[in-house]
């Protein structure tokens, strides 16, 4: 039983993955860079900081104190990073930015926030959603009005490893499936209290979009655990269940955006989606799906064209809206995420 239910979270989460890549389910990351990055290649992004060897030498004052950023653009909020060894065998490393609560330290919950994708960055959730900054279109930082960190204390981890600044030296690295995703995480999460005392605060996992398969994932391997502390989970728009996630048609409908005759032509077009994925046919399946969502060959899509939304994430607005990566990749920045200096 228990390698049948193994092989079959491995299968799900592969479909899963592909539903998302070559399906064409709208993914907001894919704005993001994409292409390898190597942050144990030299250069201006300076040296990474590996957390892990300080916490096995019980020097963790000397990891706290390391960690500690100390980049210009962030004086102004106390800040830890570094990176995190998961899996010595394969040299895999997870990398965190934590943000601690800026009020009632002592009691605030703990929030691990886990980003989407697959493999998106959690320096998302930092810059651009709910940490303590927020990036402008100048490309300059500046403070966000309302941040989580008010009264969390705030855990960024790009997840799982190739994510982001997280990474392996070697394919065997790579998760394949969600139970590996939660060995990862919890063996990153025990290292990090061995560094910062917060065994005794609440904790939460939270995550949006794909997080909706790491953050159950991360949570069960917790109870597994016996982690005593975890208080519950939070999951934005998660992305858990992709085939039975197409009914657009019903929700635009009843939402005033589409009328009866669009909503017959999403209902048709879903139902040859799924019927086409479930047959492994995923090229068929995208291009149906992409000619109502996204367009193809340089034509608007169906829901442009019935309804007028250009941003399916927001239909409250009429166009697209800017986002302001380009600052995340910039030289100066990375040298403090990869080492705090």
């Amino acid at each position: 039983i228990k390698m049948a239910f193994t092989m079959w979270i491995q299968w799900f989460t592969v479909a899963a993955a592909l539903l998302v890549s070559v399906l064409g389910i709208p993914n907001p990351y894919e704005r993001f860079m994409k292409g390898p990055s190597n942050p144990l290649k030299s250069g201006v992004s300076g040296e990474p900081l590996f957390l892990s060897p300080y916490i096995e030498a019980n020097r963790t004052d000397q990891a706290l104190n390391l960690s500690a950023v100390q980049h210009p653009l962030f004086q102004d909020v106390e800040s830890y990073s570094g990176f995190i060894t998961v899996d010595k065998r394969y040299n895999s490393n997870m990398f965190f930015w934590y943000v601690p609560a800026k009020n009632n330290r002592a009691n605030a919950p703990v929030i691990v926030w886990l980003q989407g994708g697959p493999g998106a960055s959690s320096l998302v959730g930092l810059f651009e959603e709910h940490g303590p900054f927020r990036v402008r279109s100048d490309l300059s930082v500046e403070k966000r009005l309302y941040s989580w960190h008010e009264n969390h204390h705030m855990i960024y981890v790009d997840n799982p490893v190739g994510s982001g600044f997280s990474f392996t030296q070697n394919d065997y690295g790579y998760v394949t499936n969600e139970i590996e995703v939660g060995i990862h995480l919890y063996s990153f999460l025990t290292q990090f209290y061995s560094i910062f005392p917060l065994t005794l605060n609440p904790l939460y996992i939270a995550g949006e979009s794909y997080g909706g398969k790491y953050v159950p994932a991360f949570g069960h391997a917790l109870l597994k655990a016996g982690q005593p502390n975890l208080r519950g989970v939070i999951i934005g728009n998660g992305y858990t269940d992709p085939l039975n996630q197409l009914a657009y048609g019903d929700y635009l409908y009843q939402h005033g955006l589409i009328d009866v005759h669009a909503k017959a032509r999403f209902d048709r077009d879903t139902a040859t989606v799924i019927n086409r994925a479930t047959l492994q046919d995923w090229i068929g399946a995208k291009r149906v799906l992409d000619e109502l969502l996204d367009g193809v060959d340089g034509h608007a899509s169906y829901l442009k064209n019935v309804s007028g939304i250009a941003s399916y994430y927001n239909y409250l607005q009429v166009s697209e809206q800017d986002v302001d990566d380009e600052a995340m990749m910039k030289a100066r920045w990375r040298r403090s995420w990869l080492r705090t200096c």
